[in-house]
């Protein structure tokens, strides 16, 4: 592994007062949550970067705040220790995470293989399963946002993931038919009989949710209305989506932004086909389209979840984002047509060839 020579660190020492008794615990766990290693006791260090810098100093005001003391140091060399020893032992850290999440992943992947073989996956466990899978995913994503020197054991839990995710989708593919079924063999989709419903859908919204609410209320519904629901939880009259079974959802490599767009016929819209990319790869993370906008995007909007841990309020404020985001890319773009949804909300919709084996 070739070293940078320019690499600077940030040191947190600490001295934490006797009360109150769950201040070193408190502390310990943060420490853990944001990567740091420890070269001695009561020294904790992290490559130094604003990021970094800022955690700890949050860290160091909550200590003095309790009573403790506290002291940062920012440094190019760490005595007694070479950057390669530091380094080895961040990825060591991470490492060991990484394992015991694959490990978590390939236990998932063979419940889900057990239960198809016994005949028992029914939605509940499908839904189950599924929650199971973003809880995991998103420890994934935290993992990788502090494995600072790219630890070996990242690829292979990524793997386990991915593996994961597959064995999923085949449940939700094999249970999607019901939900096909409903529509009609024949069915002929109009604009005009999705006005004014209820919409439902998972609670904890992001990016995939948060598109698709904004399409429906943007392109698709005048006056939709919005519910927020736990697993398995559905709403009487309501249209489900993002969902195992519910109407509009992933299909196949489609997610359910780019399901909506297919089916309502607004894939021609240069601008929604452009957000559908960026959704895609933030949602799948399969990097099918490498948006140089996802980072930034997913980002902006993982901060605003964070901020407001509220669906509601993150829907309004979901729904701006996504305005302006539509509005740059038609603008990049040098100005596409007004999509076709909003000049006929009654026209009829194609309904998309159903695909074999799904």
């Amino acid at each position: 592994m070739a070293i940078d020579t320019t690499q600077e660190w940030v040191l947190l020492i600490h001295q934490l007062p006797p009360t109150p008794t769950n201040l070193r615990v408190r502390t310990w766990r943060k420490l853990q949550r944001l990567g740091a290693i420890t070269l001695k006791n009561s020294v904790y260090v992290l490559p130094f970067n604003e990021k970094t810098y800022e955690d700890f100093q949050w860290l160091k005001q909550e200590i003095e705040s309790a009573g403790g003391e506290a002291t940062l140091l920012r440094a190019g060399v760490v005595e007694g220790t070479a950057d390669k020893e530091i380094i080895s032992v961040f990825c060591q850290a991470r490492d060991e995470e990484y394992l015991k999440l694959a490990a978590e992943f390939e236990g998932l992947v063979g419940g889900i293989r057990e239960q198809k073989r016994g005949g028992h996956l029914t939605d509940a466990r499908v839904s189950s399963y599924e929650a199971e899978l973003d809880k995991l995913h998103n420890e994934l994503e935290r993992l990788i946002a502090i494995d600072f020197f790219n630890a070996s054991g990242r690829s292979t839990a990524t793997a386990a993931f991915h593996s994961c995710q597959k064995a999923l989708r085949v449940s939700q593919n094999r249970n999607r038919k019901l939900a096909e079924s409903v529509r009609g063999e024949d069915a002929t989709l109009t604009l005009k009989k999705y006005q004014g419903r209820r919409w439902f859908t998972r609670r904890n919204l992001f990016i995939d949710r948060l598109a698709s609410i904004w399409l429906i209320k943007r392109f698709i519904d005048r006056h939709p209305r919005f519910y927020f629901v736990s697993e398995g939880e559905m709403v009487t009259g309501g249209i489900g989506f993002d969902m195992v079974g519910a109407e509009f959802t992933h299909d196949g490599e489609d997610c359910t932004f780019e399901t909506l767009i297919k089916q309502f016929g607004l894939n021609q819209d240069v601008g929604l086909r452009a957000i559908a990319e960026i959704v895609h790869d933030i949602d799948l993370k399969d990097n099918k389209f490498n948006r140089l906008e996802a980072a930034g995007f997913s980002a902006t909007i993982r901060g605003l979840a964070n901020m407001l841990k509220n669906d509601n309020k993150l829907m309004r404020q979901g729904i701006l984002l996504f305005d302006g985001l539509y509005a740059l890319l038609r603008q990049q773009d040098g100005g596409a047509t007004e999509p076709k949804g909003r000049e006929k909300r009654g026209r009829q919709v194609r309904q998309p060839k159903k695909r074999s084996g799904t």
